[in-house]
Order: C-alpha cells, then sequence, then structure tokens
C-alpha cells in the first residue's frame, strides 16, 4: 500500500545524516521517495510521525532463536523435547520487531529448527523479522558446539555437508573455524583451528556457487586465518585478529561481526558455567583491544550479539550498541553496525533511510545519535512497509 509519512526527523541514508522537514512516501514495501511534503502526490493516504525520530530497522547479524538466553542454555536445550524447543525459537522470534529489529541472521539451531521458523516467518504464519537462517553449523566431528553441528571431516564430507544445508533452505552457511568459549566443557581450546583450509575452502567454494554467503565463527589466529585464505564473508568473534590478518581481510572485502557483549556477560555475569568464564576472562582484553584498534580500518564491522547464549537475552542489540560506544565513542559510527553496514554485510537493500531500499524502519521518541539507549523507546515498527508494532 501506497503511503506518505510526514513531520519525521530522519536519520537518511548510508551515514545516517540527520534532516528535519523532510516525508518518505513508501510505495509497494519500499522508500520510493524521501523529500518536502510539497513535492510529494497529495492523493495518498498519509501519517503524521509527530516529530519522532525515523530510524533503519535494526539488524543483528548473530543470534540463536532456540537458546534462552539463561546462565546455561545448553542445559536447558537438553531437558526440552524437540516441540518445546520450536515453541521457545518461535515465541524469541516474535520478541524482535516490537523492539525495533527488522531483520535478524540465525547462525545455530539444532536440527535446523531457525530454518523452520524462517520459512514460517516468509509464508505469514507466524510474525517475526525477516531470518536469514544457516540451520546447523558445519563443524568438524567433536568440534565446537556439537549440539547442533553437521560433523564433517576432509574435503568431500565438507561438499557434501554444505550442499545438504544448501538443499534444506540455508541462506547462510555457518562453519566453526576454531574452538569456542561456552558449550563445552572440555575437550576444545579458543586457540584451535577446527576445521582445516582446506575443507573450509570447498565450503566457501560451494556456497558461493549457491550465492550464499560464509559465516566463520573464529577466535584464535590460526582459524581466522584459514578463514581469510578460503574465502568467508565474515569472521564472527575474532578475538586474536592482529594487522596482518585486518590487512587481507581488506584486500578480500571480509567483514568483521565482533560480538563483545556476550565475551562480557561470559566473563563477568555472576553463574555462568566455571569452564566457559575462565576461557572467556583470559581473552575479553585481547576483545576490546582489538575492537578499538581496528573500529576505523577499512572494514566493514558490523553488530551480532549471540542472543540466546549465557546472559544474553532476545534482544540484546542495544547492549551490543553501547558496549561498542564505551570502548570507540562513535554514536553514528557505532549505530551504522546495525544499520547500512549490516545491509551491506548480507548484501541487501535494507539498513537504511533511502530511496529503492525496503521500508524497514522504527520511530522513536529522541535522536539516537545523542544517546544509543533511545533507541529503547520505541513507538511504531514498519516492516516492508507495513505497520507491524505501534505502542
Amino acid at each position: 500500500m501506497d503511503q506518505i509519512i510526514t513531520d519525521v526527523n530522519l536519520l537518511y541514508g548510508e551515514e545516517l545524516i540527520e534532516k528535519s522537514g523532510d516525508a518518505v512516501w513508501v510505495k509497494n514495501g519500499v522508500i520510493h521517495k524521501v523529500g518536502p511534503k510539497s513535492e510529494l502526490p497529495t492523493d495518498l493516504p498519509t501519517t503524521s510521525a509527530s516529530g519522532l525520530y525515523m530510524v533503519p530497522g535494526l539488524i543483528d547479524l548473530h543470534v540463536h532463536l532456540m537458546w534462552d538466553g539463561s546462565l546455561n542454555p545448553v542445559e536447558t536445550q537438553e531437558k526440552e523435547s524437540y516441540e518445546q524447543m520450536i515453541i521457545r525459537a518461535v515465541s524469541n522470534c516474535q520478541k524482535y520487531l516490537r523492539h525495533g529489529i527488522t531483520t535478524v541472521r540465525d547462525v545455530g539451531s539444532v536440527n535446523d529448527i531457525s530454518l523452520q521458523v524462517a520459512q514460517s516467518v516468509n509464508r505469514e504464519i507466524i510474525e517475526g523479522p525477516n531470518i536469514i537462517a544457516s540451520g546447523k553449523t558445519l563443524t568438524m566431528t567433536g568440534g565446537h558446539d556439537p549440539f547442533w553441528a553437521r560433523f564433517l571431516d576432509g574435503p568431500t564430507e565438507a561438499l557434501k555437508a554444505t550442499r545438504e544445508q544448501i538443499y534444506k533452505g540455508a541462506q547462510v552457511i555457518k562453519v566453526s573455524a576454531t574452538g569456542g568459549v561456552y558449550g563445552r566443557a572440555e575437550g576444545e581450546s579458543v586457540l584451535n583451528a577446527e576445521l582445516t583450509y582446506e575443507e573450509l575452502k570447498v565450503i566457501c567454494e560451494v556456497a558461493h556457487d549457491f550465492g550464499l554467503k560464509v559465516a566463520s565463527h573464529a577466535i584464535g589466529r590460526d582459524g581466522i586465518l584459514n578463514s581469510i585464505r578460503a574465502g568467508v564473508d565474515t569472521i564472527e568473534h575474532g578475538h586474536f585478529l592482529d594487522e596482518e590478518l585486518i590487512h587481507m581481510m581488506e584486500d578480500s572485502n571480509i567483514a568483521w561481526v565482533p560480538t563483545l557483549y556476550t565475551y562480557q556477560q561470559n566473563a563477568y555475569a555472576n553463574g555462568i558455567p566455571d569452564y566457559a568464564q575462565e576461557k572467556a576472562k583470559e581473552i575479553v582484553r585481547i576483545h576490546e583491544d582489538a575492537f578499538r584498534n581496528y573500529f576505523n580500518n577499512d572494514i566493514l564491522i558490523g553488530c551480532g550479539t549471540d542472543a540466546g547464549a549465557p546472559c544474553v537475552e532476545h534482544p540484546s542489540i542495544v547492549e551490543e550498541l553501547v558496549m561498542m560506544q564505551k570502548i570507540v565513542s562513535e554514536n553514528s559510527e557505532v549505530l551504522k553496525t546495525a544499520t547500512s553496514n549490516a545491509g551491506k554485510i548480507l548484501g541487501k537493500m535494507i539498513g537504511q533511510i533511502k530511496e529503492d531500499y525496503e521500508a524497514d524502519f522504527m520511530l522513536v521518541k529522541e535522536n539516537p545519535l545523542d544517546n544509543l539507549n533511545n533507541l529503547k523507546k520505541v513507538e511504531q515498527v514498519y516492516k516492508k512497509g507495513e505497520l507491524v508494532f505501534k505502542l
């Protein structure tokens, strides 16, 4: 439906430029034109935003919808039936729109539950954000997060596993290139490279042939290096990034999704499993330093929260943005990680209030460029031009 929204303060375009006095013409779910009200048609339905701020719909590039954000989500998951896990994932999915988050990327779920939730949103069976889901992660036998892994060993198995996920409907391929902090009490280290370069290379080639991107869980340096050489599209976490690796990412147009908040929670929240807290405390300062040192380099940085992980609720995107801002003190550049940067990382026309972009946006009471916590003051949310939430 065509409509015009007037009396709105805009955060316009890639750079979130503040504009007052313009109106927004939405046509067929897309932002058709932004300009003075006097230059827009007078015979279309018109809504006054009453001076609210129009902000692009936020994008969270790293969530796990089936996890509950408790102190130990794996323990919860092990106690639930398959049907209960599906219900939880749907429930978590439905929390996002009312917080102005119109797109999420789910990068790991048991038995491909996230693929079913994504398809249910697409078919309008349930309400929720746009979901770009990987389903199972591709992991070496006995590797990181085995509970939702598709185990593989060797290039031939990597080829088959990637094709399997594509056949099931994955919209992104997630790999575990290193061990992790949380998920297993023993048997893995964040410094260990798990999937080999040869395995990762095959995965990337197959995924790219089918037009899909590859997201790599990579904490330790060796796994990051293998991922970059193999041609992944995003480094998830990336604690041990250094100058050489960053320059390689710049040369290869590889983005970074640092997920700072989740590791702060693992390191310092009371009640986190001891094994995870010990590992997190060893690397959280390294993570902060990497983010501080490389935030202004020539790579795209996207916002991902790891929502669902220990003490990371659905959603936690403002907490992630505030954590970034505490380190680099640049509100607009930080907000871009969840808007225009994230849209570019996904390769989709989302994340901007601009002509020809999808009309995913929210209206908030106060300017988030003054204080990122103003993103929590959501009055209305639009997805593809349709009002999906109103306070």
